[in-house]
């Protein structure tokens, strides 16, 4: 059975955790914090969770994990079958990733666990975030999913990834993420009504 291995507060676990609950594969949840013991490091070279361990040895890194989930079990496709709709998920799920997570990630402890704030961080922040979500309301729809018809790959990285942004910039900036995108609310909605959300949210809580 694959093994996967983190923490229920990160985001990025939980975007490899709702794959395997959107394609119905079983697998075990082992919980582990970020570190660099030697032990760790052996299944995530950086020490990062997550890390999926599979009869063939453990795989680090999100997409690369979503991407190994995608051909062990095709169905249901998370990734359109024609290609440039398969492109075009793939983008929408990068951006998110770097573009909005990342450019609100330095922010984290201060609006998340109380650490001191970085008045230069938040300045970033502050430039940053914005402008990736706009770029984002450029390429997404929410109509009903973010890149059309079809639920995605890219939904589920978004849905992970632009509530923690929006967080964290409407606390250190007072800058509401969410107001770039029309629509987003109501596909958030959509995305919550989903199962595998529930479950994830159920066992966060």
């Amino acid at each position: 059975m694959l093994k996967l291995h983190g923490i229920q507060m990160s985001n990025y676990y939980t975007i490899a955790k709702m794959i395997l609950l959107e394609k119905g594969i079983d697998f075990e949840e082992v919980n582990q914090m970020p570190g660099r013991d030697e032990a760790w490091l052996a299944r995530s070279p950086m020490g990062k969770v997550p890390a999926l361990e599979t009869p063939e040895g453990s795989i680090a890194e999100t997409m690369a994990i979503a991407e190994y989930l995608e051909e062990l079990q095709p169905e249901p496709r998370l990734l359109p079958g024609e290609a440039f709709a398969r492109a075009k998920a793939r983008q929408i799920a990068h951006h998110a990733i770097y573009y909005v997570d990342l450019a609100a990630r330095p922010g984290l402890n201060a609006a998340a666990f109380g650490a001191p704030e970085d008045e230069s961080i938040n300045k970033t922040i502050a430039k940053l975030a914005p402008r990736g979500i706009r770029a984002l309301g450029a390429i997404a729809s929410f109509d009903p999913w973010i890149g059309g018809d079809t639920f995605t790959l890219a939904d589920i990285v978004a849905a992970n990834t632009i509530p923690l942004a929006t967080m964290v910039a409407k606390k250190l900036c007072n800058i509401d993420l969410t107001a770039e995108l029309p629509g987003a609310a109501e596909w958030m909605a959509r995305i919550n009504d989903r199962d595998s959300m529930k479950q994830i949210n159920a066992d966060r809580a």
